[in-house]
C-alpha cells in the first residue's frame, strides 16, 4: 500500500488572504465595553480579506453601535435578545424547594469537577449564537477562528475544525481566583475561590493546548501561561487605545479633590476594589481633605457598589453615555485592584487623557510603568491614602506624571501597530500549518447506502471506498454507514479509517438519553442549551473533518458546516420532471439543487452531467470536474470476487436459456416499457422469443410494468428477479446474449462498462450520457422507439460478426475507465478544497 499523493501546491501570500471569524460573547462596541476588541476587529477588517463577528446583542447601546462595525467592513452574525428594549423581567421571589434543590444539584454535577461554574452560562450563550455561527460557516470557509476569553474556550469543542484557532485571554482566570482567595474575608470564601482556581487551571491548560495560538494582553500573563499551560504558540498583544478619542479635554475643568474609579461595576475585581477603597482608603483621605469625593463611574453597579452611596463623599453614577467628561473632570484616577490579571484599560484611557493615576501593583500589572515617573504605586491602604492625598495637593506632581503617561500610551499602544502584530501572529501560524501539510481529515457520508436501494451510486461508493482502502495509509477517514454495511469493509490494521454506524442500539440509546435530558430540564424550568442547531454543529465537530465527501447528489445537514465535495450523478428532475410527483419534484429541487449550489466543488460523473450543471443551474465551470466512473473490479476477467457463473445461472434457472439482461431498478426513467414492447415486436415480426431478465429493486413503475406484461402476454418471456447481490451480477452478464438498456436519462451508465468487461454486447439508447460512455462499442437507438430497439436486438442475436466487433470494441474501450483514476482525482479535489481554506 502507498499513500495517495496530493502534491504540494504553492499557496498565495497569506497576508493578502486571511478570512477571520471572531466569536465574542459580547458584541464589541466603541466607545463602551469591548473597546479593545472593537479596535482590533475594525483594524483587522482593513488588513484581512474578510472579518466576521459572531456575537450577541443584549442592549440598546449594542444595537445602535452595530453600524460602527459594519461601516468598517465587518460582517456581522448576531443573535438579538428579543427583550433588549424591555426592562429585565423580575425573578420570582419563591420557587418550589424541589426545583431549587434540583437546579443546585444539576449545576454542581455539570460543573464539578469538570468545568468552572462561570463557564456554564457560556453554553447558553453558544445556544444563542449557534444559528449565526451556522450562517457564517455557510457564507464562507474561514481560515482563522478567534474565540474571545477563556470562559468561552470550550466553544472550540462545538465547532467543526478550522485551519487555525486562536484563544484571546483578556486575563488568566486561574490567576484571578488565586489572587481573590488571598483577599477573601472568610475561610469558606477562600476555599471556594481556591477550588475555582484549581478548576480554571485544569480548564485553561486543556484549551490553551488545544488552540493553535493563545493571545495574552500582558507579558506577565504570557509568561504565566507558558510556564503552567504550555500552549502551542503564544503572543502578547497589549491593549490598544485610540488616542484621538481619549485625549485631554480643554473644555472640562479639573475638580480640586475628586477621585475617580471607572469600569464594569459588576466585575468582581472592580467590585472588590471599589469597596476596598471606599471603606479602607477613602476615610483616611477624608481625614486630611474633608471635601474630597470618591466617584465610582461604570455600568451595571452591583448591590455592594450601590451600598457605598451611604458613605459620606462617595458617589455612584452607574452607566454614563460618555466616560471622557468624568475622567477629564477628576483630579486623580485610582485603580485599587487587589486581584485580577491582564492589563487595565482604565489606566491607559486615563493616561491618554492626561490624568495622574494611583494604582496597586496588581492594577498596574502588564504596563510599562515606573513608580513616581508615570504612575504612583501603593500596595496597602495607608500607602495608597498617602499617595492619593499627596497627588491631590501637589499640582506639579500630577502634571509630571500625566505627561509621561500619555507619552507611553502613544508610543506603545497605537491600535494599528498592535493589530498588525496580531495579524502577523495569526498569519505566521497559518503559514506554519501550511508547511506541515499533514494528513487530510475527511468525512464520507455513506449513511444512505442500504444494499440494493440506491442503484448504481452504491456501486460507485463501494468501488471508491475499496480503492481508497487499498491505496491510502496517510489521510484520515471518518465514514458514516448504516448498520447493514458495518462489516462490509476490511479495516484490519487500518487505523486511518473509522467507521461510525448512524443507526442501531447506540444511536437509539443516545436519542433516548437526549429526550430524558430535555424532559428533566423542562421539569426543573432550566433552559436546555443543546438545541437542534447546537447539535448540528456538535455533530460536525464529532466528525473531526476538514472536508466532507457526499455521493448521492445531496449534502446531509450534518455536513453543512464543513467544506463539501459533492459527487453528482445527475439532475434528472430538471430535464425529466414527468417522472416525478409534484411532491418529489419539489423535494429534489430543494434538496439536490440547494446542495449542488452550496458545495465547494462538484464531481460530475460524466461530461454530460457536467454540462447540465453548467447549463441548467448556472454553476461556474471551474467548480465542476468530470470524474468518469468505472466498473467494479469483480467484473474484470479472472476476478477472485466473482461467484461461480454456472452455479449462479443454475440457481436462477438461466443455465440453458437464451436471455437478454436489463439491470436497473424499476424507476420510470429506466424505460422498461420500451424493452417489453420490443419483446412483443421480436415475437410478432422477427419470430424470436428471447427471455428478458430484469434485476434491480422494485420501484415506482413496477406495478404498471406488471400490468403491461400481462397486457402484452409476455408472462413467459419476462422475469423480474429483484435485487441480486453484486457478486452474482458478472454471471448474469456472461450468460446474457445482450445487454438491453433503453434508458431515457443516465448520469453515467455503469451497466455498459460492466457488460464490456464480461464480453456482453450492448444495445442502449442514444440519450444523455450513454453515447459518451458507450462510444463505438454499442448499438445506439432512440429510447422512444421500441421498433428501433427490437431491430437492434435482432441484429445482435443474428449477426455473429457484429457481436464479435462490438465485444472487441468494448474490450478496448472499457480499459479507458479506471477506479484508480477516479479515486485519485476525487482525493486531489478534496485536497484542493481543503487547501483553499489556507489560501
Amino acid at each position: 500500500m502507498i499513500p495517495l499523493s496530493t502534491g504540494t501546491q504553492t499557496m498565495p501570500d497569506t497576508q493578502d488572504a486571511l478570512r477571520i471569524l471572531i466569536l465574542n460573547g459580547d458584541l464589541p462596541v466603541f466607545p463602551g465595553w469591548g473597546g479593545i476588541e472593537y479596535l482590533h476587529t475594525t483594524n483587522l477588517a482593513q488588513l484581512a480579506k474578510k472579518v466576521g463577528v459572531v456575537s450577541q446583542v443584549h442592549s440598546r447601546e449594542q444595537h445602535e453601535k452595530k453600524k460602527g462595525l459594519t461601516d468598517a467592513g465587518v460582517s456581522l452574525y448576531t443573535w438579538e435578545n428579543p427583550h433588549w428594549a424591555e426592562s429585565r423581567p423580575a425573578i420570582p421571589a419563591h420557587r418550589p424547594l424541589y426545583r431549587r434543590m434540583g437546579k443546585s444539584i444539576y449545576e454542581f454535577i455539570r460543573s464539578w469537577p469538570h468545568r468552572p461554574k462561570d463557564t456554564l452560562v457560556q453554553d447558553l450563550a453558544f445556544q444563542n449564537v449557534s444559528a449565526p455561527v451556522s450562517q457564517a460557516l455557510e457564507d464562507d470557509h474561514w481560515q482563522i477562528l478567534v474565540v474571545v476569553q477563556s470562559t468561552c474556550a470550550h466553544w472550540l469543542d462545538y465547532l467543526p475544525p478550522f485551519p487555525v484557532s486562536v484563544l484571546v485571554l483578556h486575563d488568566v482566570r486561574a490567576r484571578v481566583y488565586e489572587r481573590r482567595a488571598k483577599t477573601a474575608p472568610s475561610c469558606t470564601r477562600r476555599w471556594i475561590d481556591l477550588a475555582e482556581a484549581w478548576l480554571y487551571r485544569r480548564f485553561e491548560r486543556k484549551y490553551c493546548q488545544k488552540y493553535d495560538l493563545v493571545v495574552t494582553v500582558s507579558p506577565e500573563d504570557e509568561a504565566w501561561v507558558q510556564k503552567y499551560y504550555q500552549p502551542l504558540n503564544s503572543v502578547t498583544i497589549p491593549i490598544p487605545i485610540d488616542t484621538n478619542y481619549f485625549k485631554p479635554l480643554s473644555s472640562e475643568q479639573e475638580a480640586s479633590a475628586q477621585i475617580l474609579f471607572t469600569g464594569m461595576m459588576n466585575h468582581l475585581p472592580n467590585v472588590d476594589a471599589a469597596c476596598f477603597f471606599a471603606r479602607q482608603v477613602f476615610p483616611r483621605i477624608q481625614a486630611i481633605l474633608p471635601k474630597a469625593e470618591f466617584w465610582i463611574v461604570g455600568r451595571d453597579p452591583s448591590p455592594e457598589i450601590h451600598a457605598l452611596t451611604a458613605l459620606p463623599g462617595v458617589v455612584v453614577t452607574g452607566f454614563v453615555p460618555d466616560i471622557r467628561p468624568s475622567i477629564a473632570g477628576a483630579t486623580v484616577i485610582v485603580v485599587p485592584l487587589r486581584f485580577g490579571a491582564g492589563m487595565r484599560q482604565k489606566i491607559l484611557e486615563a493616561w491618554a487623557m492626561g490624568k495622574c493615576v494611583i494604582s496597586t501593583p496588581i492594577g498596574a500589572e502588564g504596563l510599562d510603568y515606573h513608580d513616581g515617573v508615570n504612575i504612583l504605586i501603593a500596595d496597602d491602604a495607608q500607602t495608597m491614602a498617602e499617595k492619593v492625598t499627596k497627588a491631590l495637593q501637589d499640582t506639579h506632581l500630577r502634571d509630571r506624571i500625566r505627561a509621561q503617561g500619555r507619552n507611553l500610551v502613544i508610543a506603545q499602544h497605537h491600535p494599528m501597530k498592535l493589530t498588525h502584530k496580531y495579524y502577523q501572529a495569526m498569519a505566521s501560524v497559518l503559514r506554519e500549518k501550511q508547511r506541515q501539510n499533514g494528513p487530510m481529515r475527511i468525512a464520507i457520508d455513506l449513511r444512505w447506502m442500504h444494499p440494493g436501494a440506491a442503484g448504481g451510486i452504491e456501486n460507485l461508493a463501494r468501488s471508491f471506498f475499496n480503492q481508497v482502502l487499498r491505496l491510502d495509509v496517510f489521510n484520515q477517514y471518518h465514514v458514516l454507514v448504516p448498520p447493514e454495511v458495518k462489516y462490509d469493509f476490511d479495516l484490519r490494521n487500518r487505523p486511518n479509517f473509522r467507521i461510525r454506524v448512524i443507526e442501531g442500539p447506540g444511536s437509539d440509546g443516545r436519542k433516548l438519553l437526549s429526550r430524558c435530558t430535555r424532559h428533566l430540564h423542562h421539569r426543573l424550568k432550566i433552559t436546555y442549551w443543546r438545541s437542534p442547531q447546537v447539535e448540528s454543529l456538535r455533530q460536525a465537530n464529532a466528525l473531526g473533518a476538514e472536508v466532507a465527501l457526499s455521493m448521492p447528489g445531496y449534502i446531509h445537514p450534518d455536513f453543512d458546516p464543513l467544506p463539501n465535495v459533492l459527487i453528482v450523478p445527475d439532475i434528472q428532475h430538471e430535464y425529466c420532471p414527468e417522472f416525478f410527483s409534484s411532491q418529489q419534484l419539489d423535494e429534489r429541487r430543494r434538496i439536490y439543487t440547494d446542495s449542488i449550489r452550496r458545495a465547494n466543488h462538484l464531481c460530475a460523473i460524466s461530461e454530460f452531467t457536467r454540462q447540465t450543471l453548467i447549463e441548467r443551474l448556472d454553476i461556474p465551470p471551474e467548480r465542476v470536474t468530470t470524474t468518469h466512473l468505472a466498473a467494479d473490479p469483480m467484473f474484470h476477467p479472472n476476478s477472485r470476487c466473482r461467484a461461480n457463473s454456472k452455479e449462479i445461472l443454475k440457481k436462477y434457472h438461466l443455465d440453458r436459456t437464451e436471455y437478454l439482461l436489463f439491470p436497473g431498478n424499476t424507476w420510470p426513467h429506466k424505460n422498461h416499457r420500451a424493452a417489453l414492447q420490443a419483446l412483443r415486436i421480436l415475437r410478432n415480426d422477427y419470430r424470436l422469443n428471447p427471455l428478458l431478465v430484469c434485476t434491480g429493486t422494485r420501484k415506482e413503475a413496477h406495478l404498471d410494468l406488471m400490468d403491461l406484461v400481462r397486457d402484452l402476454r409476455l408472462e413467459e418471456q419476462v422475469r423480474f428477479l429483484g435485487y441480486c447481490p453484486m457478486h452474482e451480477m458478472p454471471a448474469f452478464y456472461q450468460g446474457a446474449s445482450a445487454l438491453v438498456f433503453p434508458s431515457f436519462f443516465e448520469g453515467f451508465g455503469l451497466p455498459l462498462l460492466e457488460a464490456m468487461w464480461c464480453d456482453c454486447p450492448i444495445v442502449c439508447s442514444h440519450a444523455t450520457s450513454l453515447p459518451e460512455i458507450a462510444g463505438d462499442a454499442a448499438l445506439l437507438i432512440d429510447p422512444h422507439s421500441p421498433e428501433q430497439l427490437a431491430a437492434a436486438i435482432h441484429r445482435i442475436l443474428t449477426d455473429l460478426p457484429l457481436r464479435r466487433t462490438l465485444i472487441e470494441r468494448g474490450q478496448r474501450r472499457v480499459k479507458t475507465f479506471s477506479w484508480l483514476t477516479f479515486t485519485l482525482e476525487v482525493v486531489r479535489i478534496l485536497h484542493r478544497v481543503r487547501e483553499l481554506r489556507y489560501a
